[in-house]
């Protein structure tokens, strides 16, 4: 740590300040402290650079989570550590703030120890930042990074990706390699700088971007298995919002030549770029006979095993009742909560996604759709309708329906009752993807 450091304490409890003012000053290598109240920390920072921020939230006081957001978007404050002292914040307020940026948090009552180790650590983390952040100005000025985006540029792609791909090896860790484009059956997809930008927004601090080319962007996951690259393009695609879309090609790095790699993530993305919001896992390409054999393995058969299992123990299904007695409140309460997110990031945006992408075939549709613990899509024309439905039992479960009547006379009928916690983006697109592909076919029979 630096010789001197400058702790800033915000809190509109000034009793709260003196309390944690006084278990500082047996912190070491401590310059000064200062506080303010969250009003006054407002204009507080100007020209002023402390060395971490001990930041109180009580009873989820938004000024709070506006004070982080409005620290972090200032250029010489963005990594700058914050501290959050949590008082009475719900669990959601709290990943918020880390969304937002801080560095830790820290639960009332206030443990001395607990408070100093805390402090240090975030002491230890701006010295951190301020070296990473001086050896990145110097791979940009070596021409390694892109100074417009911060991402290893194309010149040195393969320099980069090999000495990772070594690295993860060397010290048996897993890794996931994206190979990423925009989806280009979108009228007006985002330039490379907001593309790489949502690709930034939606990965960790210690994954890192890769120019292949001038749309075609690797993303290396380190300490990351196909499950976690799925939550990353499923992120990538949320982010990118109703108007916007991304495929990809996947490889967990195992025991594969670099060149197999590539090959394989190039033949994937090709494949992935035929459908829309596709991601396609490149697999089985060991050498064998000094050839690699490249296997693409579409994300739909990878959980038939998990549709599977769920489908067998359908049968056996308890009643709701009994179901619901098997849980305690804090496990519905959590339950709830979860599902809710998941109508939040997953149904509510892929149902406004394959609304806007109907809306551009600018065909005569009707389209509806609402969302929450009843959740509806609908496309009708003329009298043919499609529609999904996805009903929530208030546990664990979805129930989801699709219908296709055709002058009031069933065409399809489709229930199927799943772990609503593996309806991701992806899942959810697929069926919905291929429900109205289905409709789209029975109107052309009819023309």
């Amino acid at each position: 740590m630096a010789d001197v450091n400058t702790v800033v304490i915000i809190s509109d409890k000034q009793e709260l300040i003196n309390q944690i003012s006084s278990k500082l000053v047996l912190l070491r290598n401590l310059d000064k402290i200062k506080s303010c109240s969250i009003e006054e920390a407002q204009n507080m920072f100007d020209g002023f650079n402390p060395n971490v921020i001990i930041l109180h939230c009580d009873n989820n006081n938004m000024r709070a989570l506006s004070l982080i957001r409005k620290i972090k978007n200032q250029e010489i404050y963005k990594n700058l550590p914050i501290l959050l002292i949590n008082e009475n914040c719900s669990r959601e307020v709290i990943i918020e703030a880390f969304d937002n940026g801080i560095s830790d948090v820290l639960f009332m009552p206030i443990i001395d120890y607990e408070l100093l180790i805390r402090t240090i650590w975030c002491l230890q983390k701006n010295e951190l930042n301020l070296s990473i952040e001086s050896r990145t100005q110097f791979l940009t000025n070596l021409g390694i990074v892109q100074a417009q985006t911060g991402v290893y540029t194309q010149k040195y792609c393969d320099d980069f990706l090999k000495n990772e791909i070594a690295q993860s090896k060397k010290y048996s860790q897993k890794a996931c390699i994206l190979l990423i484009a925009p989806d280009k059956k979108y009228p007006n997809y985002k330039d490379p700088k907001d593309f790489i930008s949502i690709i930034k927004k939606s990965i960790r601090i210690n994954d890192s971007v890769v120019i292949k080319d001038v749309d075609e962007f690797y993303v290396y996951l380190q300490k990351t298995k196909l499950n976690g690259a799925y939550s990353v393009f499923e992120r990538i695609n949320n982010n990118l919002g109703v108007d916007f879309g991304a495929n990809a090609g996947v490889v967990e790095v195992q025991d594969q030549s670099f060149e197999d790699i590539k090959d394989a993530l190039s033949a994937a993305l090709n494949k992935a770029s035929e459908n829309t919001n596709s991601l396609i896992v490149a697999s089985d390409f060991y050498v064998k006979e000094k050839k690699p054999t490249i296997s693409l393995k579409k994300p739909s058969e990878i959980l038939a095993r998990h549709e599977a299992l769920i489908e067998d123990n359908k049968t056996s299904a308890k009643p709701a009742n009994e179901v619901q007695n098997a849980f305690d409140k804090n496990s519905i309460k959590l339950f709830n909560q979860a599902f809710l997110r998941k109508v939040k990031v997953v149904i509510n945006p892929v149902f406004k996604k394959y609304e806007n992408i109907l809306r551009i075939k600018k065909q005569d549709f009707a389209i509806n759709s609402y969302t929450g613990n009843k959740s509806m899509f609908s496309v009708s024309s003329g009298d043919v309708c499609a529609s999904m439905a996805i009903e929530y039992d208030g546990i664990e479960h979805a129930l989801v329906r699709l219908t296709i009547t055709d002058n009031d006379q069933k065409r399809l009928f489709e229930t199927e009752t799943i772990d609503f916690t593996i309806l991701d983006y992806r899942k959810l697109s697929l069926m919905l993807n291929e429900l109205i592909d289905k409709f789209i076919i029975i109107l052309k029979k009819k023309a």
